[in-house]
């Protein structure tokens, strides 16, 4: 995978960039939408601009976004990791693939379980037409 062109091409519907993971309910929006889509590629240590910072610790990166897999997400998701050293840092990629149980629920600051699904570069709330959408494709 090539990382500078991934990023060329800007974040979107199954691709997003996050400096650092900082907010569990925020991060576990983002996966609950990429399962309920078509999958997608968290790129950590990546500002939105597209310029690559790296990551500090990807051990701690990738405990939080367990933890947000896990404990934020219903049912949970099992995001896959890879390392990628871009210009001397570390770029870590969480690839969250498209769930065959949608609709996937996310652990919303109101404690409160909301289902998101990407349009564009943005996690947005799905509406209840688009909840039953989902249903019935897992169904299928």
């Amino acid at each position: 995978m090539n990382i500078k062109r991934l990023i060329l091409e800007g974040e979107g519907v199954q691709l997003d960039f996050k400096k650092t993971i900082t907010h569990l309910h925020k991060i576990a929006k983002t996966m609950v939408a990429f399962a309920n889509n078509k999958g997608g590629k968290l790129l950590i240590g990546v500002l939105d601009d597209g310029s690559i910072k790296g990551v500090k610790s990807e051990d701690e990166e990738k405990y939080m976004l367990t933890q947000a897999a896990t404990h934020y997400c219903n049912p949970p998701l099992e995001p896959v990791f890879t390392e990628y050293t871009v210009d001397g840092v570390i770029v870590l990629v969480a690839e969250i693939a498209e769930s065959d149980t949608k609709p996937h629920y996310a652990l919303g600051e109101d404690d409160k379980w909301w289902v998101y699904i990407r349009v564009k570069d943005k996690s947005v709330l799905a509406s209840k037409i688009v909840i039953d959408v989902l249903r019935k494709e897992t169904r299928g």
